[in-house]
This record gives structure tokens, C-alpha cells and sequence, in this order.
């Protein structure tokens, strides 16, 4: 069976706005009763005019179109069966808004949730499923793909350099800013992750899990409250594709986030214990060895043998992705693209766990 995380909703949020005022006026409705409930939301709906983030091979489809079906549909459901929430959207029409102004909108209207729709994209193709971002700092390798890919953003924004203090998010060491941030709702934002993920493996017409993650995402960085970014699918995968292509699943995906949604609101009213699957919080996934990063790189070896493996076997343990090089009269096989040393050490613990004497090496 698997083991089981409490999150108590509201009292450890309240407490941490009590203490920090000043840097964490707080968000939360205050209802008659004296007490705190969830009375405002902010849907955001990621990407939006000239920046369309992730395109279908063929062009035909842009993720920033079923980001905003996505969010429209979620937010028409909350108006209909939740008229006590204000449902605040960062975009209703296909327009591009800043990263900053994303989690300013929010913050402006004392937002109680934030919710940040996207589509995932990757460069191997099998890749696959869906998953919800919280803020964090983890930057393990296929996060950081995630993170370039969405802080990228900013790179269409005029003066982004002001903007977010020098931020680059190509530069690796740049996300050490984040390792000074502190989130006084990062409970509140796995246990919403969590129940998200919960209704795509229950009832989503994409019901392949990755599970929840965190990473350093600009636009969860500066907002005030519990903050997620889902990703509903990837573009790049065929299966995934024609899913997300589809009017009536794309209502299956808003009513999963719905149903998330009054869940973690009538339990954060009630001041409730919500629990989780502590699988959840620590996903494994194949390696995309695909994801190769142009240049000098780091990778983790997890063999050598003096002749070449066929595909399947049993010495590389079920890995299926991975790099082979001819070195000396021996065929090397590593896993891994990372673009720092402390990038493939946070992974190597996990690789040694199937290959006890796997080491990083440089690549040129």
C-alpha cells in the first residue's frame, strides 16, 4: 500500500502571513464568520500571441490555442457551479502577456489560487502524460527542460533584463535566484497538484501521470498564494496530440481541474487535513536521451564492455534511451544530457540505484 502525506490546508499559510506581512500581504478572502475561505482565482492561460510556445509537427496546432480553451472551459465551469468564486482570467483572447504581469494580476486582486495552463513539448517523441508544477528549486535534468522552455518567455519581453533582475533562462546558474525564495504556501500547492493529478489518472482521457514537481518557473515566482502550472499533455507525442486535439477531451481535461478544484476549495474552507500518495512526489522517469544539449555536456556512464549490447539486453537493466561510444576498443553506454556537474550529480544517486558504479563524465 502505498504511504500517505497529510497537508493541513489553510493553518500553516495563515501562520506564515502572519509572521511576513510585509512580503506576503495575504490573499484570503475573509468570510463573515471571521473565518478564511477560497472566494478568487486566477486562470492563466499560458503563451498567447506572438508567442505561441509549443507547435504540432505539422503546424496545425499551437499550444497557446488549447491553453486558452483549456482556460476558458475551466473557468466557465467554476462561474457555473461556483458562483461565490470570482474567476479572474490573465488573458481571454489570443493575446501575449508578460510572465511578470501574469503573477502581478493575480497578486493585484488578492488571488486566493493560481492556476497556469500549458502543454508540454519534448524532443523525443515517446515522452508522454501529464504533470503539475509547483515552485521549488529541483533542477534535475528533463525540470530543467521544462523550465528553459517556459521562463524562455521572457526572451520576447522588451527590457526583460530590468524586469527580472538580470534573469537568463538559458544560464543554468542563473536559477540560483530562486534558491533564495521562500514559498509560504508550498504545501497548499502540492496538495492542489496532487488532487489535479488525481482526477487525470481517474478520469482524464490522458491518464499517463508524471507525477508533481518542482522547479523554478518565473511565472509561480513572485505569486502570493497557492500556485500550480499544469501540463496537460505534449504536443510532440502523436497519441498526446490527437487527445489534445479534441474538442470534447479538452472538456474532460477543464472538468478534471474543475472537480481539483472543488475538492481543494471545500477542504480549505473547512480548514481540512487533505492526504496524498507520496509517490506522487517523487516521480521517476526514462532519461530523455534524446534531449541532447549542443556542446560541451555532462553525462552519466553506467557500463563498458568489449562488445556492443543489442537492444533489450539484460546488462543495461531495461534502460532504453542512452549514448554509446566505441573509447579504446570498448563500447561505452551513458545516460543523460545535463548542462552542469551538479545537474548529473542530483541524478546520479538515481541511475546507481540499477548501475551501483555509474559516474558522471564530461563531454566535449
Amino acid at each position: 500500500m502505498p504511504s500517505r502525506v497529510k497537508y493541513l490546508l489553510r493553518r500553516s499559510g495563515i501562520l506564515l502571513l502572519a509572521l511576513l506581512p510585509a512580503l506576503f500581504p495575504s490573499s484570503l478572502a475573509q468570510a463573515q464568520d471571521g473565518g478564511i475561505r477560497l472566494r478568487t482565482v486566477v486562470i492563466d492561460a499560458g503563451h498567447g500571441g506572438h508567442d505561441p510556445g509549443a507547435i504540432s509537427k505539422s503546424s496545425k496546432m499551437s499550444e497557446k490555442q488549447i491553453n486558452l480553451d483549456l482556460a476558458l472551459k475551466l473557468g466557465a465551469r467554476i462561474e457555473k457551479e461556483l458562483p461565490d468564486v470570482k474567476v479572474i482570467y490573465t488573458r481571454k483572447t489570443d493575446r501575449f502577456v508578460e510572465l511578470a504581469e501574469r503573477g502581478n494580476i493575480a497578486n493585484r486582486n488578492h488571488a486566493d489560487l493560481f492556476i497556469s495552463i500549458h502543454v508540454n513539448s519534448a524532443r523525443s517523441t515517446a515522452a508522454s502524460g501529464t504533470e503539475t508544477f509547483v515552485m521549488g528549486t529541483d533542477k534535475s535534468q528533463s525540470n530543467m527542460e521544462v523550465c528553459k522552455r517556459e521562463n524562455s518567455v521572457i526572451l520576447l519581453e522588451d527590457d526583460y533584463s530590468t524586469t527580472y533582475e538580470g534573469f537568463d533562462p538559458n544560464n543554468p546558474e542563473s536559477y540560483i535566484i530562486f534558491n533564495l525564495m521562500q514559498n509560504a504556501h508550498f504545501e497548499q500547492s502540492i496538495a492542489f497538484a496532487a488532487l489535479i493529478q488525481q482526477q487525470f489518472v481517474k478520469n482524464g482521457p490522458i491518464r499517463k501521470s508524471r507525477g508533481i514537481r518542482q522547479a523554478p518557473l518565473m511565472v509561480l515566482w513572485r505569486t502570493t498564494m497557492p500556485s500550480v502550472l499544469v501540463e496537460v499533455g505534449f504536443l510532440s507525442n502523436a497519441n498526446d496530440r490527437t487527445t489534445l486535439n479534441n474538442a470534447a477531451n479538452r472538456q474532460k481535461i477543464a472538468d478534471d481541474i474543475f472537480r481539483a478544484f472543488s475538492t481543494f476549495k471545500q477542504q480549505y474552507d473547512s480548514d481540512a487535513v487533505i492526504e496524498i500518495d507520496e509517490s506522487m512526489l517523487s516521480p521517476t522517469e526514462p532519461v530523455d536521451e534524446q534531449a541532447a544539449i549542443a556542446g560541451p555536456h555532462y553525462e552519466i556512464q553506467i557500463l563498458a564492455t568489449s562488445k556492443k549490447l543489442k537492444n533489450g539486453s539484460a546488462e543495461l537493466k531495461g534502460v532504453t534511451q542512452y549514448q554509446c561510444r566505441l573509447i579504446n576498443g570498448m563500447y561505452k553506454y551513458s545516460v543523460g544530457n545535463f548542462p552542469t556537474r551538479e545537474a548529473a550529480l542530483a541524478r546520479l544517486p538515481e541511475i546507481r540505484k540499477k548501475f551501483s558504479g555509474a559516474f558522471v563524465i564530461a563531454v566535449e
